[in-house]
């Protein structure tokens, strides 16, 4: 058979009856030792009323006197009595540190305040003095779990509703679904998430691996984003996985270079902290049309333009919407866009075409680069291979490549290509 396990000490009755009497003073000086003594940071919300510390103090002081006087563990409904600091800390998300100090200030109040009840007393032998400082530390150190635990799982309700809040705020603004600028300035105020009245430039970001956007791209992008330095009101939000939007403070459209500038930050971070994974950033940014409700707008441009400059020009970083608004144009008619792209490319579509895809490459590289010698260099060729291929565009375009109005005809034509 098992060994029966010893019972637990209990304190002398006289000790017991004298705290009892004086709870109620005890409790009292407890409280005001800790309202003396704890600093409460109120940067972040308001501090606990006296009245919030006093109820604690008592529910930790019946803890310890229920526990002691049955020599028995707590139970639940105690431990949540005197836990309620921790979610009231939680909700008003400031630091647990102050209550768990609070509570260690109290528990040394009440240990002097028995020491003194005790003072003199024929049962205050060594042995009981040791049970009796057991009993106060073991009661603390449950204070202390409980806190601890029901601040923690507060604080994750808390950030959770809050995310979810910040999420809704944010959808509101890039679709247009909100019913005014003062209500939505409300909901915002609540949220502690100032937005600018002026209005807002999108840009839409996306990290690139090799070739392919990052599953989790998004949210290491709103890691990034959130160590930058960025004006008050800017806002970051990952709307999947793989996409982070930002939504740039705007008084004009001369701050749509403020985004540009923003994106570019985030791109040198994203490559340091990538190291060897060599990962870059491919973004979209809108234009600014002015007031939150111009905001979806320029979300909606942000995520053309990301998606145009992904085809147009996959190594380069920002892409603007007003670059890519003539190629948007066009596409929005397929037909008329491969109409003139047939038009002006004309000999070099047809598959019979000899080294066809040779000469459109050199072609792309000549218009973008503005000579044979870089043309060449990007290419990998000799000049003289450049000139001569250049020879024969100029035979199978009819027409002379370097007149401005044709250099203009034929890059909107193998950009076309790649959108249609």
């Amino acid at each position: 058979m098992a060994p029966k396990s010893k019972p637990a000490p209990q304190l002398p009755p006289a000790l017991m009856a004298e705290l009892e009497r004086r709870r109620a003073g005890l409790a009292r000086h407890m409280a005001r030792a800790v309202v003396a003594v704890v600093h409460w940071d109120d940067s972040t919300g308001v501090p606990p009323q006296r009245e919030a510390i006093a109820k604690a103090c008592e529910a930790g002081l019946d803890l310890f006197l229920a526990t002691a006087r049955e020599a028995r563990p707590a139970t639940p409904e105690e431990l949540r009595r005197v836990a309620q600091l921790g979610i009231l800390q939680a909700r008003s998300s400031q630091s647990v540190e102050p209550i768990l100090a609070a509570y260690r200030i109290a528990a040394r109040v009440a240990w002097d305040a028995i020491l003194r009840a005790w003072r003199g007393h024929p049962e205050a032998t060594p042995e009981a003095i040791m049970i009796t400082a057991n009993y106060v530390f073991a009661a603390l150190d449950q204070v202390a779990a409980e806190v601890t635990k029901t601040y923690l799982h507060a604080r994750e309700q808390h950030l959770q509703r809050g995310t979810r809040a910040r999420a809704r705020l944010f959808h509101a603004l890039i679709s247009d679904n909100f019913d005014s600028d003062l209500e939505l300035q409300k909901q915002a105020l609540a949220l502690n998430m100032p937005i600018a009245a002026t209005g807002y430039v999108a840009a839409v970001s996306k990290l690139v691996v090799g070739n392919h956007d990052g599953a989790r791209g998004g949210e290491a992008l709103g890691e990034v984003a959130a160590s930058l330095d960025v004006p008050r009101g800017a806002i970051h939000h990952v709307t999947d996985p793989s996409t982070l939007v930002t939504l740039w403070p705007a008084e004009s459209a001369a701050d749509v270079e403020g985004a540009r500038q923003f994106v570019t930050q985030l791109h040198k971070e994203a490559v340091n902290r990538s190291g060897s994974a060599r990962a870059r950033v491919r973004a979209g940014i809108g234009g600014y049309h002015a007031g939150l409700r111009g905001i979806s707008r320029s979300y909606l441009e942000a995520q053309q333009a990301i998606e145009a400059g992904r085809k147009l020009r996959p190594d380069a970083i920002a892409h603007g919407h007003d670059e890519v608004i003539p190629h948007l144009v066009l596409a929005q008619n397929p037909r008329l866009a491969e109409r003139f792209v047939a038009h002006s490319l004309g000999p070099l579509l047809d598959p019979r075409t000899r080294n066809r895809e040779q000469l459109l490459e050199t072609l792309e590289a000549y218009l973008s680069r503005g000579s044979v010698k870089d043309a060449a260099a990007e290419l990998n060729l000799h000049r003289h291979t450049v000139l001569y291929r250049l020879d024969k565009l100029r035979e199978l375009l009819g027409g002379d490549l370097d007149t401005p109005a044709i250099r203009l005809r034929l890059q909107l034509a193998l950009d076309l290509r790649k959108l249609i």
